[in-house]
């Protein structure tokens, strides 16, 4: 049996994982999908000091919490920035690190270093009376690939999640990885040619950036496939 963490990406929370987590499950593994602080059904707890150390934290306190050893950490989009910070925080619990269609950033980056575009089309989405948070992005616009999917449930975001920079990153080798791209379009190009650099296993795949959502089935299979030792190492 394995141990998986899935991390999800901005404005989301951890329902977004329902589909893969059910089938990952259903093979008998143990699947743990946390909201990150102040988004989804932590909402609630938003405030203007949530960043994206918060969220590190979470991800990494969790792990110790549970006790979790051998942990597949999986992260959607900014849930790459966190992951990377909380693997660097509990590396010895940590066996294979997931990057799915996600940020990959070095120490000192922020979620701006790598995706510059976002800075701009950040600001606009401020909430008048909180300026702190950021609505989530048209999705008709960015997402195509959601037609009829429901997303109802995003939720605005602190906006320093992306603009605090990451205090201490794995460095490459450190532990085994694998980069999910998603093609179609493509957002991350230059996080996939990094992570080969970096020697990861990198996996292109002709989808959109919400494939956690628009191919499940593809995404539970990849992370099935590391605990029978598909994992490229």
């Amino acid at each position: 049996m394995s141990t998986y963490v899935l991390v999800h990406g901005s404005w989301s929370g951890g329902w977004q994982w329902q589909a893969v987590r059910e089938q990952l499950e259903q093979e008998g593994h143990r699947v743990l999908t946390p909201t990150l602080t102040g988004m989804g059904d932590r909402h609630h707890l938003a405030t203007e000091g949530v960043d994206l150390m918060t969220h590190v934290d979470d991800i990494a306190r969790l792990i110790q919490w549970e006790r979790l050893d051998d942990v597949v950490l999986v992260g959607h989009s900014y849930g790459g920035m966190v992951i990377t910070g909380a693997a660097a925080a509990v590396p010895d619990r940590i066996d294979h690190l997931v990057y799915l269609d996600a940020f990959l950033p070095r120490s000192g980056q922020c979620a701006w270093d790598i995706l510059e575009w976002q800075r701009e089309s950040f600001q606009g989405l401020r909430l008048e009376d909180r300026p702190w948070l950021v609505r989530p992005v048209e999705i008709a616009q960015f997402f195509p690939e959601l037609e009829g999917i429901d997303m109802s449930r995003l939720t605005p975001m602190p906006i320093a999640t992306h603009e605090r920079a990451l205090e201490t990153a794995v460095e490459p080798g450190w532990i085994a990885a694998t980069y999910v791209h998603a093609t179609s379009p493509a957002f991350f190009d230059d996080s996939a040619k990094r992570a080969a650099q970096d020697g990861m296993r990198v996996v292109d795949v002709d989808a959109g950036h919400q494939l956690l959502s628009t191919h499940p089935d593809f995404v539970a299979e990849l992370l099935l496939g590391l605990s029978r030792g598909q994992d490229g190492r």
